[in-house]
């Protein structure tokens, strides 16, 4: 049987950990949701400035300038690849050594801007997972870049995020138990001594006084047990007399 000292402190340790792990998930899908509008919004700019570099060197055919354009821009962590199309859809440069995987292969007749496709493309190192963006050169008409932006960049971030936030929350945490169990000690110490002076004025010990500030309703309670005990203790003094002298 736990004392009450023990069930207020576990009880108040556990809602402080239930709030923290649920801040950490809250923090956790917020950040989630930001890093990947952003992760969207620079893959659809680099997309953008490259579709207004390149439509030169399409226009001129400059192949060998448009693969070290889009070579120098997959310098960016968060790309995984870049393709360019030209209007009928033909690949005209892009960043794979080796043939485009099937994966992206599949999508490519897709040119649509407004749509994002989430693909997973399978490397020697493993499976990839990335979004695919498109922005049309000229609207279409000189063809088509598409940026693949990778989604370990995000599980990265909030990764790290998430260590930062934990580390953080878990000290709060940690502090807020300390607190709570200084706390739940000052609270529950002055009942454990009301116990005791009531567990005593049962005994017959009523010359010690019942003396609790806590400035609440404990020190109302602490006062009417010393009122209790000071009648009792009237009351059997009365009695003694009464016997003592009918003796």
């Amino acid at each position: 049987m736990f004392s009450l000292r023990w069930k207020i402190s576990g009880i108040l340790v556990f809602s402080n950990l239930v709030l923290g792990t649920l801040l950490v998930l809250i923090i956790n899908n917020t950040i989630s949701g930001i890093i990947e509008k952003e992760m969207i919004e620079r893959g659809r700019t680099l997309a953008t400035n490259l579709a207004n570099y390149s439509s030169e060197q399409i226009l001129g055919e400059d192949f060998i300038g448009l693969k070290q354009t889009i070579s120098n821009a997959l310098s960016f962590e968060s790309v995984e690849y870049i393709l360019i199309q030209d209007s009928e859809n033909n690949i005209i440069a892009k960043t794979f050594n080796d043939a485009i995987p099937a994966e992206l292969n599949a999508i490519l007749q897709n040119t649509d801007e407004t749509v994002l496709n989430n693909i997973e493309i399978q490397k020697e190192s493993g499976a990839v997972k990335c979004c695919d963006i498109v922005v049309p050169v000229q609207e279409g008409y000189l063809g088509y870049i598409r940026v693949g932006m990778k989604q370990q960049y995000i599980e990265d971030t909030v990764y790290d995020i998430n260590i930062l936030m934990i580390s953080i929350i878990s000290g709060i945490t940690l502090l807020g138990i300390i607190v709570v169990l200084i706390l739940a000690n000052k609270i529950i110490s002055p009942i454990i001594y009301l116990t005791q002076k009531a567990d005593d004025i049962s005994q017959g010990k009523l010359d010690e006084p019942v003396s609790v500030d806590t400035k609440d309703e404990i020190q109302h309670l602490g006062e009417a047990l010393d009122r209790l005990r000071e009648s009792v203790r009237i009351a059997l003094d009365r009695l003694k007399k009464r016997q003592t002298t009918r003796i």
